[in-house]
């Protein structure tokens, strides 16, 4: 999960970093409607040519993830810069289902730890040229330009769906209609670099119930701002 104080603001992003199919996207829905923020499937921000490769079963390399991972920094600021703008500041706080700031959570794989240091912006990475740009991604206006370096004004922190390599496979055997298949599994766990005892990250058991892994997501992203 993150936060980021441009100017008078402070925002917060949610991400869960992880190994597909961790049920990420499902959990960063649940927790991101208990917090009354919004959310972004992380795959959905990825490069025309990422979809492409992936689709056909080929690994992606580091230099494919620079561009997707500096759109996901760079989204997370204009979409927490946009929040702050349409409430003028005026958020729900923790005790009202909400954090007190503008946020947003993004589920994607952040399999590196370096990875992680881009989405916290403590490395410099560009977004994707605009040619190359997800089809679901609006075209860049003169506000709001995907090439611009992501900030580093935004606070990160890190939901970490931590799950068996036997559960993982399970759960992709069941999955329909996504360009990651199972063949991609052992790939994305070698190259995942445990997260925890980083800054900013907690962890939840996917193992459990969907209920449970959202209460104990919220639970645990409630205590790293502070409120118990």
């Amino acid at each position: 999960m993150s936060n980021v104080r441009p100017k008078q603001s402070q925002a917060n992003i949610s991400r869960p970093p992880t190994h597909p199919p961790s049920g990420k996207s499902t959990v960063g829905t649940d927790l991101a409607s208990a917090l009354s923020i919004p959310f972004i499937d992380g795959d959905s921000l990825h490069p025309a040519s990422n979809i492409a490769k992936m689709t056909g079963g080929i690994p992606l390399t580091d230099d494919d993830r620079l561009p997707w991972l500096a759109l996901i920094r760079s989204t997370a600021e204009r979409k927490c810069k946009e929040e702050w703008e349409k409430h003028q500041g005026d958020f729900r706080q923790f005790e009202a289902h909400g954090i007190g700031r503008a946020g947003i959570v993004i589920a994607c794989s952040a399999l590196k730890k370096w990875y992680r240091d881009i989405l916290r912006g403590e490395i410099e990475a560009r977004p994707p040229p605009e040619h190359d740009l997800p089809p679901s991604h609006s075209v860049a206006n003169a506000e709001h330009k995907v090439s611009a370096p992501a900030t580093t004004a935004l606070r990160t922190y890190f939901v970490y769906c931590e799950g068996s390599p036997e559960l993982l496979a399970q759960r992709i055997a069941q999955r329909k209609s996504h360009f990651m298949g199972s063949s991609m599994l052992a790939s994305q766990l070698a190259t995942l670099e445990d997260p925890n005892g980083e800054k900013g990250v907690v962890s939840v058991d996917i193992s459990l119930s969907p209920e449970a892994v959202a209460k104990q997501a919220v639970e645990k992203v409630r205590v790293l701002f502070g409120y118990k």
